[in-house]
């Protein structure tokens, strides 16, 4: 007769705690379902004033606005994405455990990228902003940084799983540790590469329409003109435009990275 397996105890603590952490979150910022329940009505009034064809007159004549904010938004998307994925790459060539010159080294890395990851968007955009004024350079300068901290973390995960048996074919034949990285590393992990570039630009697209909101350029800019002028339409056809959009480059690019991966 087959043993009866053991009581399951670590998973139920593990969901007790979870639950536990749950119910403590949900009370410390007055989460309540009741509330929630008691705003679906305003919820929807807001929305219907999101309905361009509810302003009058008509926001349609907004459109070529609409468009070339939007255009800015995506070349400053596209600017930061090419920028700051490039520079990440030398860095992550000799910045990894399998190809940094030396452990401090290699710790200074991680400590920058770390670092770099923690500072939030919308604050290095402001800081930006107030060094270099209004429009599309801070919003450039925060993907910049942005894109460089993205690509550079994830690529340095890839380099470091990659199979050593090129680098160490490189080394018995008298190679430097920059060959090992060009001709043994690079050729391995150039898909990844590229498919955390698309990566990097998709989340990039969506991130400059946020930075807008604090002076730096793009479709936020004027989204957030409108709102705090209550053009309700003007707000609901700047989301219908910028969803479409979004949503369109990012259908392509994760197309894109399922060619490549």
């Amino acid at each position: 007769m087959p043993s009866k397996p053991p009581f399951p105890w670590r998973g139920w603590i593990a969901a007790a705690i979870v639950v536990g952490i749950l119910f403590w979150s949900a009370r410390g910022t007055g989460a309540s379902v009741g509330a929630f329940v008691e705003g679906i009505p305003e919820m929807g009034a807001y929305f219907r004033k999101l309905v361009p064809s509810q302003e009058k007159p008509w926001p349609y004549r907004y459109l070529p606005e609409i468009q070339e904010r939007l255009v800015e938004t995506i070349k400053i998307a596209l600017a930061a994405t090419v920028v700051g994925s490039l520079f990440s790459l030398p860095f992550v060539l000799v910045g990894t455990r399998t190809l940094a010159p030396g452990r401090l080294v290699y710790n200074l890395w991680r400590g920058f990228l770390n670092l770099l990851r923690t500072i939030p968007d919308l604050v290095l955009a402001s800081l930006l902003a107030a060094a270099f004024g209004l429009g599309p350079l801070p919003g450039l300068l925060a993907l910049i940084f942005f894109t460089f901290g993205v690509v550079a973390k994830l690529l340095s995960d890839t380099v470091e799983t990659v199979d050593p048996g090129p680098m160490e074919a490189i080394t018995a034949a008298g190679g430097t540790r920059l060959h090992r990285a060009v001709f043994a590393t690079l050729p391995q992990v150039a898909p990844d590469y590229v498919a955390y570039t698309l990566y990097a630009f998709e989340i990039n697209v969506r991130v400059a329409a946020v930075l807008g909101l604090v002076g730096a350029g793009g479709i936020g800019q004027i989204l957030y003109r409108d709102i705090n002028f209550f053009r309700y339409g003007h707000v609901g056809l700047i989301i219908a435009v910028t969803f479409a959009v979004v949503f369109l480059i990012d259908s392509v690019s994760t197309w894109l990275r399922s060619k490549l991966v």
